[in-house]
């Protein structure tokens, strides 16, 4: 499998990851994994005209997505989840990623700022240690170029951060 890797963003497919990320990561499948998105024909439609020669953008429900991933394992895939618990859906029907990147995740009730850019409510958080406790490597960053906080800041000690 090639999943370089795995991003919660709400905005999901911006300016930040067309500019950054993908070029960082040399990515040429960016796949968003989200319920709403998959459903919604016009805002799949959407993301799927963001995609260009070198990048093709795929959109699927987070239970699909280890199929696709399978299916395009000969790409160089950056995922992409507009929450956490997309991501943890996504794992937990198969899907395996080794680092989930927090990259921008909005205020809303029950959230808490982690970094100048992600916010956190408790479920967040559980489903985040769950994931660590499965090998998955967290980091909060922005930007390829910007350090991260280690989980133990966000999260409190425990699992395993290779």
């Amino acid at each position: 499998m090639s999943v370089l890797l795995a991003r919660v963003d709400n905005r999901l497919v911006h300016g930040q990851v067309l500019e950054a990320w993908v070029p960082y990561l040399e990515a040429d499948l960016i796949v968003v994994v989200g319920g709403e998105e998959s459903r919604d024909p016009f805002r799949r439609s959407l993301f799927q005209a963001l995609s260009t020669p070198q990048v093709k953008v795929e959109v699927v429900a987070p239970e699909e997505a280890p199929t696709l991933v399978e299916r395009e394992q000969a790409h160089r895939i950056l995922l992409l989840f507009p929450d956490v618990d997309a991501a943890w859906k996504a794992f937990r029907a198969g899907l395996r990623f080794e680092r989930l990147n927090l990259g921008n995740v909005h205020p809303r009730e029950g959230g808490h700022r982690v970094t100048r850019t992600v916010y956190l409510t408790t479920e967040d958080e559980e489903e985040l240690r769950d994931l660590r406790a499965h090998g998955v490597r967290l980091e909060a960053r922005a930007l390829p170029t910007d350090a991260s906080p280690h989980p133990d800041a966000f999260l409190g000690p425990g699992g395993s951060d290779r």
